[in-house]
């Protein structure tokens, strides 16, 4: 075990706060939660495999420091981002009798921090939100920034609110737990913040990669680092997600529909996003602004840490149809009247959106996406 910590700022004024990374800080962080918990009530929001595994490790804390502590259970994965659930949850927190000086803990992955930052926004108008992502990618990417969201029949996470979180505890030892397909599908997100943040860092994930990816505690808060200093930075900068934030979608377009198409929960949200940086690197390459080594070594790297390189690599069993993938795209919420807006590469490190990419370039590239052999 090292007792490493890293700490990330989202300067945003008053509002800003602090993501503490580290190994075991579940058991060792009462020093940064006590001056937001410390003799209140707390609420712990999560699902019943995090419950079950971690939240006796918690417990110790939320034991010597707040004056009462309960636990609301919300079902794992994409099941948790609906109007039934998010209504369930906001009733059981009435039947707590819960206050506005209630602090919310939000201790699962991207869905439960997503079910439960909404109901923070939302009860008595906002209360205190705490994150403790639980998995690689909430702990890079979705914990961070203040984004709640729902998914509807319409489209993903088209419903929901900002509201920051006071802290983010982004304990890697949790890692440990997850499945290699969990582990993989935020590694996802890690190559797409390598990508936005330039050469270097690229290189790094390239030369790094197994060993972040095999647990080294070392590699993994570094890895974790880049990936929160990569939103933080752009969070900081457009809170509302009006202009630069829009960078940290990176191959997100392709991902949101893919995952549209073949049903939200059949696949994870990073091996979406792995072949939607493998089809926007190859976008970027048709359109001419960057070299089409770029998007070689892209998709190189991904077949190497076993991510899916291309759209039909995400499943055997099933085809994929560009048509339907372009429509999807349609309804996402990066659309603006009636323009697709995509984040291409002009190369490592120089990201940008593009609300003029002709419809035929984009079936031309998923057409070479989507076919087999």
């Amino acid at each position: 075990m090292t007792n490493e910590r890293r700490t990330v700022r989202v300067d945003l004024g008053e509002r800003g706060y602090d993501i503490v990374i580290g190994e075991r800080l579940l058991e060792t962080a009462e020093d940064v939660l006590a001056p937001i918990v410390a003799g209140r009530r707390a609420v712990v929001v999560t699902d019943a495999v995090i419950r079950d595994a971690h939240l006796p490790r918690l417990a110790a804390v939320l034991d010597r420091l707040c004056d009462r502590w309960d636990t609301v259970t919300v079902p794992a994965g994409e099941d948790a981002k609906s109007f039934r659930e998010l209504e369930a949850l906001l009733h059981r927190l009435l039947d707590l009798g819960i206050d506005r000086s209630t602090v919310l803990v939000a201790f699962g992955g991207g869905a439960v921090g997503d079910v439960a930052g909404f109901a923070a926004a939302l009860f008595m108008r906002g209360i205190d939100l705490v994150q403790i992502p639980t998995t690689l990618m909430s702990q890079v990417d979705s914990a961070v920034g203040g984004k709640n969201a729902i998914n509807t029949p319409h489209g993903k996470n088209l419903v929901g609110t900002f509201h920051q979180p006071r802290i983010v505890l982004d304990d890697v030892s949790v890692l440990e737990s997850l499945p290699r397909r969990e582990l993989l599908s935020g590694y996802g997100e890690v190559v797409k913040c390598g990508l936005i943040r330039g050469e270097a860092e690229f290189a790094w994930l390239e030369e790094n990669a197994p060993s972040l990816l095999a647990l080294d505690a070392g590699p993994l808060i570094e890895a974790v680092r880049m990936g929160c200093g990569t939103k933080a930075g752009i969070v900081a900068s457009d809170e509302r997600d009006r202009g630069d934030r829009a960078l940290v979608n990176l191959g997100h377009t392709f991902a949101h529909a893919l995952e549209a198409e073949a049903g939200y929960g059949a696949l994870l949200h990073g091996e979406a996003v792995a072949a939607g940086l493998a089809a926007a690197t190859a976008l970027s390459a048709r359109l001419g602004h960057c070299d089409p080594r770029v998007a070689e070594r892209v998709r190189g790297h991904l077949r190497a840490v076993r991510l899916p390189d291309r759209v039909a690599a995400l499943a055997s069993d099933r085809p994929w149809d560009p048509r339907a993938l372009l429509t999807h795209m349609a309804h996402d919420k990066k659309t603006v009247a009636g323009r697709i807006h995509f984040v291409l590469l002009r190369g490592i490190g120089s990201p940008f959106v593009d609300g003029t990419v002709p419809g035929q370039a984009v079936l031309d590239v998923l057409d070479g996406e989507c076919r087999r052999g």
